[in-house]
């Protein structure tokens, strides 16, 4: 899976990616086709990098460095294209020509700043050889034509037809040498592009890393402002998050000068279950957990204070309406789907995680129950890293959340719909048991559901 196409599947990542202060177009692109990295050695070395750019950031001497090179990263384009046509050993054009003479010297002026500074992370070389061929005057500026210094035929030829172009003496003269200095371009231009195929593979590298170079220090300034850390390789190869949290809820809750809470969770093989009432937050978790696992297999810090991860090879999703008008599912014919593609890859011993939102919600509670801990039964027999959430009772074996949810001695008459997320903990509490919150009627009285109805409910809940 790339980038691009995990930013349509996984709530919030856009958002963090969209965020990330890339300089040039290349970088962006090269960034959406990042592969989902399976390899912790692949992902830490990646995390390294973010790391050690983080303190140079940090370090005033080098940070006049990077700002330097984010400015001149800005003049990196896109030359992949030029690039097929030198290894299929094409002839370039002049503007293929300026393009890649134009990306050496940018990588000249890169390779300098970093190098007083010995800053290696990412060792961009300098080119010349590539400079050389392609500024035989040594003027070191970014512009081509086929000089005269490729060759003294060429040079006498302008020389010739300047004089006769001054003297306005279009003669047959005239014509025979303007298509041999024609001629002789073109055998220059087929030459340059000769000397130049030698180079072509380094060249390839050198772009890819001009494009990292942007996308690690982007991460490092992002990890930085957004308060990321890199996460630790975990030894048990469950998830465990110290203070989770999900930024783009942050941000909007500080648009709305409101506090996010972060969490504590643990997501252990075999399966774990989270409980608790409309509107605490259950379902943020499950994004936020999809969130940082995706982060980390792209080689991103994670949104949290501290976190021990392992790879899997797929992040399976089940959350939400997923009715299908079109294809005639219902919710929960959809949902029923889901589930037996996960149970499918559970049986042949696939590495994924599993986030399942409020399973079977749509069905009757007493068949929604029984599925609900049939699926966990089969997740733990399968040793399989999930996370659910769920209002029923159950009673599969499994590690089992509760959020706090309502605040005890909360003032009834204060609470409003605007309000009420001041009176919820949102933290995450070990539950010993399979019992679960009953705070419904609490939350439906907050939102100010008529009296009889309530008054109802509570009678059959309490004698029926």
């Amino acid at each position: 899976m790339l980038l691009k196409n995990a930013i349509r599947e996984i709530n919030g990542l856009r958002y963090v990616v969209d965020k990330l202060d890339i300089q040039s177009g290349l970088a962006r692109r090269v960034l959406y086709e990042t592969k989902f990295m399976h390899s912790t050695d692949e992902i830490m070395e990646i995390l390294d990098k973010v790391e050690i750019f983080i303190f140079l950031l940090l370090t005033p001497d080098y940070k006049t460095a990077l700002s330097k090179t984010r400015i001149k990263l800005k003049q990196a384009k896109d030359i992949r294209g030029t690039l097929k046509r030198l290894k299929n050993r094409d002839v370039l054009d002049d503007i293929e020509l300026f393009e890649i003479k134009t990306f050496a010297l940018l990588c000249r002026e890169i390779h300098i700043i970093l190098a007083e500074k010995n800053i290696t992370v990412v060792p961009i070389p300098s080119l010349e050889a590539v400079i050389n061929i392609l500024d035989p005057d040594k003027k070191r500026i970014a512009n081509f034509y086929i000089y005269d210094s490729y060759s003294m035929e060429l040079a006498e030829l302008r020389r010739q037809l300047k004089v006769m172009k001054e003297s306005k003496d279009a003669t047959e003269a005239y014509e025979r040498d303007y298509q041999r200095s024609i001629d002789v371009e073109d055998t220059i231009r087929k030459e340059l592009s000769t000397k130049l195929y030698e180079y072509h593979q380094i060249i390839s590298r050198t772009l890819l890393m001009i494009a990292e170079l942007d996308i690690l220090i982007a991460k490092a300034r992002q990890a930085t402002e957004m308060r990321l850390s890199k996460p630790h390789l975990s030894t048990t190869g469950n998830l465990s998050y110290e203070d989770l949290f999900n930024p783009e809820i942050e941000a909007a809750l500080h648009m709305q000068q409101k506090e996010y809470q972060p969490i504590d969770v643990t997501v252990e093989r075999g399966g774990t279950l989270i409980t608790g009432a409309n509107m605490t937050g259950k379902s943020v978790i499950l994004k936020t957990v999809a969130l940082a696992q995706a982060l980390f297999q792209f080689g991103f810090f994670v949104p949290a204070g501290l976190a021990s991860l392992t790879t899997v090879d797929e992040i399976l999703i089940c959350m939400g309406d997923d009715q299908n008008e079109l294809s005639g599912l219902s919710s929960f014919a959809a949902e029923m789907i889901k589930i037996n593609r996960i149970i499918e890859k559970a049986k042949n011993r696939e590495n994924i995680l599993v986030l399942i939102d409020e399973l079977a919600r749509s069905t009757n509670p007493s068949e929604g129950r029984a599925i609900v801990n049939a699926v966990l039964e089969i997740l733990k027999e399968y040793n399989v890293l999930a996370l659910l959430t769920t209002h029923y009772t159950v009673t599969a074996s499994c590690r089992r959340f509760r959020v706090k949810g309502l605040l005890e001695g909360y003032d009834s008459a204060q609470l409003t719909v605007d309000n009420i997320d001041k009176y919820i903990d949102y933290r995450l509490v070990y539950e010993s048991g399979d019992t679960v919150p009953h705070e419904a009627l609490k939350i439906a009285r907050v939102l100010g559901v008529d009296l009889e109805v309530l008054k109802k409910a509570e009678y059959y809940l309490y004698n029926k």
